[in-house]
């Protein structure tokens, strides 16, 4: 008698979803540093805690992914980067807040979507934080203080030439994070516009020419090259083939390079991210294995690289940036699979009609999220942001879809391996030794 397999025990627990939302409104809304009184509520770690406390109770299946081990290895190498450089206390701090801001996140938000009901409850929430901001940002513009109506944000840049740059509250208080989240937000605002009928399409319309207005009003550079990338992007992932597809990812970098070099004779902070990237690449050189350790960018030049990639290569080193870049490309490259075995009709399975619908929602829903993890990476290339939440929350949520579509269509569970992960730890590297090829001949 042939034992049959067990199947999988599925429990999808409600009241740690709710939280989860909670958490995700708390960390973008950020309602309780909205009054002087409660802006010390530590209602992030709260909800974070209640959360993972109720997904390990609650929620079945519970499984590892490549890119969690890939960010979980992350915590022991920071510590070792830490003692290695001498501030051994530091690392263990440090490493303490990147299992809090990524490992823990990741976890929670890839664990906990396990419908598409789920994921437009929080890509909902996201929109509203989005217009929350550019609203807070508007009146930030016709006040004779530069002041918005959230708690203590005001816009920056130099109100003597009428500069007012738009901010938010918290870790949004820069108006380069604000810029990039608005970016991640595009996407959604599309999604649901293609989703609407009637009344609808012009409220999300609407929403989309709010996120424009708000790009605009952060004065970011980095932020407006990202949202006018993503239409290039769209175009080249939709109709281009892999090997045009893999000459403009080697290409791009040295593009922003060359447009950053032209800028630099006529624009001094060109010069300083020029500098700061040179430099940055140089730590790495010098430090090849663990870098000079998180957060120790500035001890070593006087400014940050306002380069995610070569900031975190440079304080993590090979083995550090190898495995942040390949938790970042694996998930973007299973994305970007789905996307083209989508186009190739690559799905030979038999399912009923009801489960055909779904998958096509699940397909719009992993397209979604793989051009605002696009819209990450492009304006990541202009700041340092390399352990912003952001990030982690947008790959667990890119991570859950890709595990809902798995679901279906079990033939794509061959990207989740070790192999996969290893072949993208080496991939990143191409930005890295594009940037310092063009920077050798333009420097």
């Amino acid at each position: 008698m042939v034992k049959q397999p067990q199947k999988t025990i599925e429990k999808n627990s409600s009241i740690a979803f709710f939280f989860l939302l909670l958490y995700t409104a708390s960390v973008l809304i950020r309602p309780h540093e909205m009054r002087a009184e409660s802006v010390e509520w530590i209602t992030i770690k709260i909800f974070a805690i209640i959360t993972f406390l109720l997904i390990l109770v609650a929620q079945r299946p519970l499984k590892l992914y490549p890119q969690h081990w890939m960010l979980l290895l992350l915590v022991p190498l920071i510590v070792i980067s830490g003692f290695i450089n001498g501030s051994g206390m530091i690392g263990i701090e440090e490493a303490k807040k990147l299992f809090v801001s990524a490992v823990i996140p990741c976890f929670l938000f890839s664990s906990c979507i396990t419908s598409i009901k789920r994921q437009h409850t929080l890509m909902v929430i996201c929109l509203i934080a989005a217009l929350l901001m550019v609203h807070n940002g508007y009146v930030q513009q016709t006040t004779a203080d530069g002041f918005g109506w959230a708690f203590n944000s005001h816009s920056v840049g130099q109100f003597v030439l009428g500069e007012r740059r738009i901010t938010y509250i918290g870790f949004f208080n820069d108006p380069n994070d604000l810029g990039m989240f608005l970016v991640m937000n595009i996407p959604f605002a599309v999604y649901f516009y293609s989703k609407s009928k009637g009344f609808s399409k012009i409220v999300m319309l609407s929403i989309l020419t709010s996120i424009g207005y708000g790009i605009y009003l952060t004065g970011s550079r980095g932020t407006m090259l990202g949202a006018g990338a993503l239409i290039g992007v769209y175009y080249l992932v939709i109709s281009a083939g892999p090997k045009l597809m893999l000459a403009s990812v080697v290409i791009a970098p040295i593009a922003a390079v060359a447009l950053t070099t032209l800028q630099k004779g006529i624009d001094e902070s060109a010069n300083q991210r020029l500098e700061a990237w040179y430099e940055g690449i140089h730590m790495l050189l010098n430090n090849p294995l663990f870098g000079v350790g998180k957060d120790n960018f500035q001890e070593v030049h006087v400014r940050v690289a306002h380069n995610s990639f070569i900031h975190i290569a440079g304080e993590l080193g090979t083995i550090g940036y190898s495995l942040w870049g390949g938790a970042l490309i694996s998930t973007v490259l299973i994305g970007y699979k789905i996307i083209k075995a989508k186009n190739k009709n690559d799905f030979k399975i038999e399912l009923e009609d009801d489960q055909n619908k779904l998958l096509d929602d699940e397909l719009l829903l992993n397209k979604t999220l793989f051009f605002s993890m696009i819209g990450f990476m492009i304006t990541a290339f202009f700041i340092s942001r390399s352990y912003t939440l952001l990030l982690f929350i947008f790959l667990g949520m890119f991570l859950a879809s890709h595990i809902r579509v798995v679901k279906l269509c079990p033939q794509f569970n061959r990207y989740f391996n070790v192999q996969v992960a290893m072949k993208s730890m080496g991939y990143c590297w191409v930005l890295i030794i594009a940037v310092y090829a063009a920077l050798k001949v333009g420097l």
